[in-house]
């Protein structure tokens, strides 16, 4: 009995596998060969962190294949190597792409930027093909009627209105929730360049946000609520204003729901608790509320929020507003250097200044030599630490020694893989990069200027001589 119950329970976990909506992403990337292609997921459009969904390897015959569960319609974020696109995808979807090159025109390609892509036999009744089709449509309404002077146009004004009744005959019998949203709010953006003859912000609010619930994966939709409520706290009425604070100041967000209830455009309780995280965020680095208080508030909606969604935007915006801003605390980080274990608190006492490179570009590489005669000059007073990213199987790892006396290293370096968790934890996603923090651990600037000039003719130096006088002037010029 026991073993066909085990048997069934089996059968039903597969089951249940084989019934979740499979999206699969194959294609073509000549350009990448040897290289990982790895799938996103937009978490949210506040704090637009993102999470991993699929990896694999761009094959010697520069094919590659990737399949995830999807469940939604959804923008998605694909990286190649270091750069990367965005598609979007739909439950079932299969999907083949041709990747082209970050840059034809120069010999060095450039990293972290943004790709040319295409799609390959796509099906007309795709999300991708659809919002392409649409795209070029009001595209070439606003090249036909809009230019700098039409914001003072009644002829533009009328057009829009013409073109609003065209979108919604052309697409009245679209089924896709994801796609005629997107086209709603694609157009709603256009009244806000239409100074003459628009909604007023009322008349923007019940016809475009009041009727919908919200859709938090939808970007269309999001790029337009929160722009609709940018920096809403100044908007609020006197009253309403104050009782805002006031739940601030007493960490409730109880309160605040209950005071931007009383606000026009915050009636649906949803939107409201959406826009009230929204808020606080904005608010976060104002004179005007303690940043502990909203901390404790966003803690609390990160575990009680009344809709789910919303547990983790406020645990993900918490996680953004203390990302390494000058004045935080450095959060905790160790790395490997000369075979011990370091952590950040070992370099308490003096201002830590890190450099992080990456072995395949070129440009960080060379910072090494570019840093080492500031170093010599400032390492009474300001300890360096380079943090070198190789990949997964780079000798470097075991043993560095080649590298340092290469480059004339005499400051500590720590040789790590792309996933050691000390990179996200710093918030390095780019190379070089480069983080100054003081001796109580705090940090002092980030992205901080490198060895290298910037456009202004800046460097490091510029701020390592201010540092290097206030250890003079306390007394901790040591010998």
């Amino acid at each position: 009995m026991r073993k066909l119950l085990f048997v069934f329970f089996l059968f039903f976990i597969g089951s249940t596998i084989l019934a979740q909506p499979v999206t699969t992403i194959q294609g073509f990337a000549e350009a990448y060969v040897g290289k990982e292609v790895k799938v996103f997921v937009i978490d949210d459009y506040l704090s637009h962190l993102r999470t991993q969904v699929a990896s694999s390897t761009v094959q010697n015959d520069s094919t590659f294949k990737l399949s995830f569960f999807n469940k939604q319609t959804r923008k998605l974020r694909i990286e190649v190597d270091k750069n990367y696109f965005h598609i979007y995808t739909q439950p079932k979807g299969d999907y083949k792409l041709f990747v082209g090159e970050s840059s034809p025109y120069i010999d060095e390609k450039a990293k972290g930027v943004e790709v040319e892509f295409f799609f390959l036999d796509l099906d007309s009744t795709d999300i991708n093909y659809k919002i392409l089709m649409f795209e070029d449509y009001q595209l070439k309404f606003l090249q036909k009627y809009y230019y700098h002077k039409s914001l003072k146009s009644t002829n533009f004004v009328a057009q829009l209105d013409t073109f609003k009744l065209d979108v919604s005959e052309k697409y009245a019998a679209d089924t896709s929730r994801f796609f005629k949203a997107y086209v709603k709010y694609s157009v709603a953006s256009l009244d806000n360049i239409a100074f003459l003859g628009q909604r007023n912000e009322y008349e923007k609010y019940d016809f475009y946000i009041k009727p919908e619930t919200v859709l938090y994966q939808n970007d269309r939709y999001m790029d337009y609520v929160l722009n609709y409520y940018k920096l809403y706290e100044a908007q609020l009425s006197n009253e309403v204003n104050e009782r805002f604070y006031n739940g601030v100041i007493n960490s409730s967000p109880t309160v605040i729901m209950n005071a931007l209830g009383g606000d026009y455009a915050l009636k649906n309780v949803r939107l409201r608790e959406l826009v009230m995280i929204k808020m606080l965020s904005e608010v976060f680095f104002t004179d005007v509320y303690p940043q502990t208080n909203i901390l404790t508030i966003l803690d609390s909606v990160s575990n009680n929020a009344l809709f789910s969604e919303h547990k983790k935007i406020a645990s993900n915006l918490k996680y953004r507003l203390l990302d390494l801003v000058p004045g935080t605390k450095m959060p905790d980080y160790s790395f490997m250097v000369n075979g011990e274990r370091k952590f950040g608190s070992d370099y308490a006492g003096k201002h830590v200044y890190i450099q992080f490179v990456n072995q395949e570009i070129r440009k960080s590489i060379e910072d090494i030599t570019l840093l080492k005669p500031i170093q010599q000059k400032y390492a009474k007073h300001i300890q360096v630490l380079t943090v070198l990213v190789v990949d997964e199987d780079d000798a470097l790892l075991k043993d560095p020694s080649k590298f340092i006396k290469e480059h004339k290293i005499t400051w500590d370096l720590s040789v790590v893989t792309k996933d050691d968790p000390a990179l996200k934890k710093l918030n390095v996603n780019s190379y070089p990069h480069y983080v100054l923090a003081d001796a109580s651990g705090h940090v002092v600037a980030v992205p901080a200027l490198s060895p290298r000039p910037n456009n202004e003719y800046e460097t490091i130096e510029n701020m390592f001589i201010g540092i290097a006088r206030y250890y003079r002037l306390m007394g901790k010029d040591e010998e």
